[in-house]
């Protein structure tokens, strides 16, 4: 398939484009700064931002998916830490991409967005509304409404928390009730489930929420 990946400088993102490439699918990144893309056979790096329509457009020309792997910028890895900014980042993305028309789309959210809040543990719905967690489930939010209300063949993955592990598990594909998810999982794994379903069109209009065992 021919493939654009937003975020694709990213620790999630690294690993689409890697674990894409090796499955033979031709990509193309949109990134701020190009020389942070390793250039690789079947890669196109084109400099310029998810935020910015045009450059979306351009990058999306004859593409077959749009895969997202994009997250606020905050002052540090911590979840919790302060944001660098207040701009709906995700949102302004997911307009970008919905106006391009009926485009096969899978973007990378969170658990506790959207109607799986209710159903998250007490701690993180805490953690969601009363730390700086808030703005970016605000933007995830308004992001996942705007694909909600487009045509896009969109898919939600409404992923646990993200480990850099390299330790293979099951992996844990439902809701947020069922079957029961676990905590994490693993980057490599995200990425491997999106490329999965841009190929396989599965998952569309869905919340897949994926955990590991």
């Amino acid at each position: 398939m021919k493939l654009l990946v937003l975020g694709a400088t990213g620790r999630t993102g690294q690993h689409i484009v890697e674990q894409g490439l090796a499955k033979g699918h031709v990509i193309t990144a949109l990134a701020r700064d190009p020389s942070k893309v390793k250039p690789r056979d079947g890669l196109t790096v084109l400099k310029g931002t998810p935020t910015n329509a045009t450059d979306v457009a351009n990058a999306a020309e004859g593409a077959e998916a749009i895969l997202v792997a994009l997250n606020n910028p905050r002052a540090s890895d911590a979840p919790w830490a302060k944001p660098l900014g207040t701009d709906p980042i995700l949102t302004n993305v997911a307009k970008n991409i919905t106006a391009l028309g009926k485009k096969r789309v899978v973007f990378l959210s969170a658990i506790g967005v959207g109607d799986s809040l209710d159903d998250t543990a007490w701690f993180m719905r805490f953690m969601i509304k009363r730390t700086n967690l808030k703005y970016a489930y605000a933007d995830h939010n308004t992001a996942e409404q705007t694909f909600r209300s487009s045509d896009t063949d969109w898919t939600l993955v409404r992923a646990m928390g993200l480990s850099n592990s390299d330790k293979a598990k099951p992996l844990v594909v439902g809701t947020a009730t069922t079957p029961k998810p676990g905590m994490m999982v693993r980057r490599s794994a995200v990425a491997a489930f999106m490329l999965s379903a841009a190929k396989n069109g599965s998952h569309i209009r869905e919340t897949p929420v994926i955990s590991e065992k």
